[in-house]
Order: C-alpha cells, then sequence, then structure tokens
C-alpha cells in the first residue's frame, strides 16, 4: 500500500530546523501491523502526518523525495481521494471535535462519506458495544473525559472501514479493561487493513504487530530487527530551592457533586491526605476522576460536604483551596499563556535564583530543545513535562497529576519519576489519576479506586 523512497521532512522551529529522514526504502502492506516507537519529540507524530498527506499538503516544511499510497502520490487530488482511505487519530483526541454533541460528532464522519441511515445505524450498535458508549449519548463533548473523548473519536474513525488506519497513542487515556478490549479489537481487524500505531506501551501490543519502525531522536526513521526495551534507572532530582513541607492535611468530608439533578457523579466521599503521600486513584473512564480533581483544586464547588486543607495554622475551604493546590491538567495545552516556552518558565522559575541549577532541569525535561519555540508547538509528551515542570515551582504544597506519564518514553518517565520522589521526600502531598498500572505499582504509597461515585482504598499486599 505505501512505498516509502528515501526522503527528508525539514521544518524550521524559531529559526532552529528540525527532520525527520528516511535512509533505507519501506514498503507497508496491507496485512502488516506496524508499531512506530521512539523518544518522546523524536518526530513520531510528524512520520504519522507525512503517512497521512497533512505533511506536505498543509505544512510550510520542505519534503524531499517520494512516498506513494496505492501507487499514487499522496498529494494534491490523491490527498482529497484517500480522506476516506486512510484515517488518523491524533495524539489529543480533543483536537479533533467538531460537534457539541456525541451522537453528532460520532455521525459526522459517516454522514460526510454518505452512509445511509441504515449504514449508521449498524455501525452505531456495534461500537456501542465495542467501546461501551451507551453512557455518553447525551453528553456535551466538551463535558467528556479524556478517555470517553478517545473512545468516541476513534470509534467515529473505526465506523469508516479505512484502508489504512493511523493511531496515534490511541490507549493513553484508556482504563485497562477499555485497553485490553481495544487490543482485542486490534486483533480481530488485523491483516483486513493497514495498522499503523504509536504507542509508549510497546509490551502491551508486541503480540499483536507484525513489525516495529524507530523514530531515532535525531529523527531518523528505521525498521528494527530486535527490539530490546529500555531498562528504568531512575535517579532522583534534587531540588535545592524547594523548603521542605510539614503537616500539610487535606480532609475530604462527605463531599458530593453532579452535573445533572437526577444522577449524582460523586456520591458522600471522604478522604485524608497528608504530607509524604504519593497517591494514586484509578477507575474508569467517565467515573468521575478528574471532577474530583477540580474539587480538590478548588476550581468546582461540592453541592454538599467540604474540603478543607490544614496549613501553618490556617484552614482553607472548598474554593480557597486553589491557592495551595497545582493542578496539572489532562490536557497540557491548558497551561499555555504565552509565545514561547522561555516565557512559560520564565512565569514558573522568577522565584529560583540558581541558575546553573534552572539550566540543568531544562536540559534533563527537554534535552536541547529551542527555548524560543511556541509550547504549542511541542509534542504531547513534551507539552506534558513542560506543564508538569511549571507547575512544581509555583509555591504550592499540594500537586495533582492528571495522567503524568502520558506520551513518554522510558528516560522522560525517569525523570518524572525522580521529581515526584524528590517531592515525596519533602513532604509534598501528590496524588495522581493514571491508567499506567506499572507507574502506580513504582510509585504509589496508597492506592484508592473510584467506581460507583464512592472513593475506596485498596489495600496493598
Amino acid at each position: 500500500m505505501y512505498k516509502l523512497q528515501p526522503f527528508s521532512y525539514t521544518f524550521n522551529q524559531s529559526g532552529k530546523p528540525q527532520k525527520i529522514f528516511l535512509e533505507t526504502p519501506l514498503e507497508f502492506n496491507k496485512n502488516d501491523m506496524i508499531a512506530i516507537t521512539g523518544p518522546s519529540g523524536g518526530g513520531k507524530s510528524t512520520f504519522l502526518k507525512v503517512l497521512k498527506g497533512i505533511i506536505p499538503e498543509f505544512s510550510s516544511g520542505v519534503l524531499q523525495g517520494q512516498i506513494t499510497f496505492n501507487d499514487l502520490p499522496l498529494t494534491g487530488i490523491n490527498f482529497q481521494a484517500n480522506l476516506k482511505k486512510i484515517l488518523y487519530l491524533f495524539q489529543n483526541p480533543f483536537s479533533q471535535l467538531i460537534y457539541p454533541t456525541t451522537e453528532e460528532e460520532f455521525l459526522f464522519s459517516m454522514e460526510n462519506f454518505n452512509f445511509t441511515h441504515e449504514e449508521m445505524n449498524v455501525q452505531k450498535e456495534k461500537f456501542e458495544i465495542l467501546f461501551g458508549l451507551k453512557s455518553i449519548w447525551g453528553k456535551k463533548t466538551s463535558q467528556l473525559s479524556n478517555g470517553e473523548c478517545q473512545k468516541l473519536v476513534l470509534s467515529s474513525l473505526l465506523a469508516i472501514d479505512p484502508y489504512a488506519l493511523l493511531l496515534d497513542e490511541p490507549t493513553a487515556f484508556l482504563d485497562p479493561a477499555s485497553r485490553l478490549e481495544f487490543y482485542q479489537f486490534l486483533k480481530i481487524i488485523k491483516g483486513d487493513r493497514l495498522l499503523i500505531i504509536v504507542d509508549h506501551q510497546l509490551d502491551e501490543i508486541r503480540s499483536l504487530v507484525t513489525r516495529i519502525i524507530e523514530v531515532s531522536a535525531d529523527g531518523k526513521i528505521l525498521e528494527l530487527d530486535n527490539y530490546l526495551p529500555k531498562v528504568k534507572k531512575i535517579q532522583t532530582i534534587e531540588l535545592p530551592m524547594l523548603a521542605n513541607i510539614q503537616n500539610v492535611q487535606m480532609d475530604v468530608m462527605n463531599a458530593s457533586f453532579s452535573y445533572h439533578k437526577d444522577s449524582k457523579l460523586l456520591k458522600n466521599i471522604s478522604a485524608t491526605f497528608k504530607s509524604g503521600d504519593l497517591i494514586a486513584i484509578k477507575g474508569t473512564n467517565g467515573s468521575g476522576k478528574s471532577t474530583l480533581f477540580k474539587l480538590l483544586a478548588g476550581i468546582i464547588n461540592p453541592d454538599s460536604g467540604k474540603i478543607i486543607t490544614k496549613l501553618r495554622g490556617k484552614e482553607f475551604v472548598n474554593a480557597k483551596n486553589f491557592k495551595n493546590v497545582g493542578f496539572i491538567f489532562q490536557n497540557p495545552e491548558n497551561h499555555f499563556f504565552f509565545d514561547t516556552i522561555e516565557e512559560e518558565l520564565k512565569q514558573s522559575f522568577k522565584n529560583i535564583d540558581i541558575a546553573v541549577f534552572k539550566d540543568a532541569l531544562i536540559e534533563r525535561f527537554f534535552n536541547n530543545i529551542d527555548l524560543k519555540k511556541s509550547p504549542f508547538l511541542l509534542s504531547e509528551g513534551e507539552k506534558r513535562r513542560l506543564s508538569i515542570l511549571m507547575t512544581i515551582f509555583l509555591g504550592k504544597s499540594i500537586f495533582l497529576y492528571d495522567e503524568p506519564t502520558f506520551g513518554q518514553d522510558v528516560e522522560s518517565i525517569e525523570q518524572i519519576t525522580g521529581l515526584m520522589r524528590e517531592l515525596k521526600r519533602r513532604g509534598f502531598v501528590q496524588i495522581m489519576i493514571s491508567h499506567d498500572d506499572s507507574f502506580i505499582k513504582d510509585m504509589a504509597s496508597r492506592v484508592l479506586v473510584l467506581e460507583d461515585g464512592s472513593l475506596n482504598e485498596i489495600p496493598r499486599a
């Protein structure tokens, strides 16, 4: 289906050229299921955009070399012809939403390609079962969790029945059960169409994929004969400018919340979080984990009950908790206000006097990235690391991480792990939402599960 001759794609970011390139010809066939691996920010998403034809069709960069799909170039009139044949799931599913309601969003692509009402109903029933979509019908797309949004966008693409499916971190926000169901579905359709998937959880799909392509840190695209997973080597990151925190306590007292009067999303939740806690909160997609975080952060108030933080002899109730809480959102772009990374970090680093330390920290988290670059042009993994780094130095005592390992390679997870362990040692309260069971096992001192509106602790073995 695809024939890739040696090519290069070069684009400028604030005057600093970046590049992905292929030196050895490749062919991708209908029965292939290909995993794309490589470090965060190396160019995996850029490579998928080349395969979709978005690059160079909608890019100011320069593509040299030839790539064909079914023996025709991807650009020009062929780009339009391939809109139904080649479908692409973005790394951030919210960037693909068009309509305000879930049903409209699901049906849009099929309507656009002239599916009959009967065909649309068949596909709707099929994916209702496969991805459990019944629970999201009637919701506004703006109210979806990342996991629910990912299911919706993914199912709307699969319903088109494309020739080639390009998937950028398709399971990043899915709970373990949904992730397993998705991999089972890939197993069923494998061989019927070309599947190309970027996934940092390569060990989970290794038995499914037929080939592995690496995009290295310098942008080189190469097929791997053997894949050897990297071993984590955790190093603590010292934070000399942060004072130790003592006797911080947050008490959640019979807190309830609902978006609709006829159904409570969170029911009489009670919990206590103390200095040095590093707590994981698990739960299925749409169970209310992100809503719980908004309550803890003081962004919204509970309908009943209250949330109290005790710090330095003072008490902060409900909305007043906001001044003590650093919230790393699911969508890191919610953190960005300025035109460059440098300006974003300047706001967070303004109280840090140790210039050498700042440079070393930026190097560890971003590996020679151009700080004049717009934060919106980073890879999703780089955006996540930037949002974490920006939040840590804002003078907060409690940190909430919503999916901290999303889009991260092994080395990046090492950096995040080292940072969180140092914050734990210094007595900060840390609470994370995660579907990454390996990360939870390595990091969490306590694990809580949110299910049917109730929050319960899982006893540790």
